[in-house]
């Protein structure tokens, strides 16, 4: 009987996928399909908002609210700077335990081999650790944190989970920012040599700081080999990004391939995002839905100026956390 309520859990999502991209703007047809949870404002954009911070009980009521509307949907956890915190790693049992597959991304702060090890047992299902390079100086650049914490994190993760002879996929994240392009090839190179699953280059979320080189871009993120999980749209538009650096989200629609231009934007059927402090949103650049309380559900209801927002938006977004390749399931 489980496993059938997860085959028609997984048929809604693919339907809600299929009909976000008509561009619908009505919060009855439009459902999302992944619930992320913006655990800090450590990445590279994105505010937690305005308010007193939620306690667990309300994070585990939100959790609740999204099974009991959607069923058991992915949730990814954001949490770049607080991954090691216990209120994340509760709430990842908590999502578990509701047969949720769960996911979480991080700078990696905070995980050592106690944390990684706990992070494996709470039933995490996959991680993407940020790395921008393997010195400090640019992952400072990329992530604006030490290096050795991104490196020691996917040690302490491969070890847990080689210990616990878990199936966790671990994937190194690699921002095309900054000064990730002098380091790019050392770090996909240690990647490899760690062991980790395979890696992804991910476009910045706004269209800054980018760096001009474009034969490593193409070498590096254009060609798939299985460890390289890079989706060849993505390239196409960080390229694009690059040549309009002005600073917005993603890169302006007609710079895009025909192909994806024909689609409105698919973030507003895909995502829901809850802040740690309460604020509910699909896309990060589009404002808040106005409701302030109540169940998930209700809130989204009142959600049609946000959908009409993204579908009226002239950008756009490669950043892999608000169009995901990886379906988790």
């Amino acid at each position: 009987m489980r496993v059938l309520e997860h085959r028609l859990a997984m048929a809604r999502g693919t339907v809600r996928r299929a009909v976000s991209r008509l561009g619908l703007k009505d919060p009855e047809w439009v459902q999302p399909a992944r619930l992320v949870l913006r655990m800090d404002e450590g990445d590279l954009t994105g505010s937690l908002g305005d308010g007193e911070p939620l306690n667990q009980a309300a994070l585990q009521r939100a959790l609740i609210d999204a099974v009991e509307w959607l069923g058991p949907i992915p949730v990814t956890f954001l949490a770049l700077e607080s991954s090691g915190s216990h209120l994340v790693e509760s709430l990842i049992r908590f999502a578990h335990r509701l047969e949720c597959p769960t996911e979480l991304v991080t700078a990696g702060r905070g995980i050592d081999r106690e944390q990684a090890e706990a992070l494996v047992d709470c039933g995490l299902k996959a991680v993407r650790v940020l790395v921008g390079g393997v010195s400090d100086r640019v992952q400072q650049s990329v992530i604006g944190l030490p290096a050795i914490e991104a490196t020691d994190a996917v040690a302490a993760l491969l070890a847990a989970r080689d210990n616990r002879r878990a199936a966790m996929d671990i994937e190194v994240g690699i921002p095309w920012r900054g000064r990730s392009n002098e380091e790019m090839r050392a770090v996909v190179g240690w990647a490899r040599q760690a062991g980790v699953d395979g890696y992804r280059v991910l476009a910045p979320w706004s269209a800054e700081d980018m760096p001009v080189d474009a034969e490593l871009l193409d070498d590096l993120g254009g060609v798939r080999d299985g460890f390289n999980r890079t989706d060849p749209a993505t390239v196409v538009e960080i390229h694009a990004m690059v040549a309009h650096q002005d600073g917005q989200p993603g890169a302006p629609r007609v710079q895009g391939n025909l192909k994806r231009r024909r689609f409105r934007c698919p973030v507003g059927g895909q995502r829901v995002e809850l802040t740690v402090n309460g604020h509910l949103r699909s896309c990060p650049f589009k404002g808040d839905i106005a409701a302030s309380d109540g169940t998930l559900s209700e809130r989204w209801s009142q959600s049609r100026s946000h959908l009409q927002a993204i579908h009226s938006c002239d950008r756009m977004c490669a950043h892999v956390e608000l169009a995901p390749q990886r379906v988790l399931g």
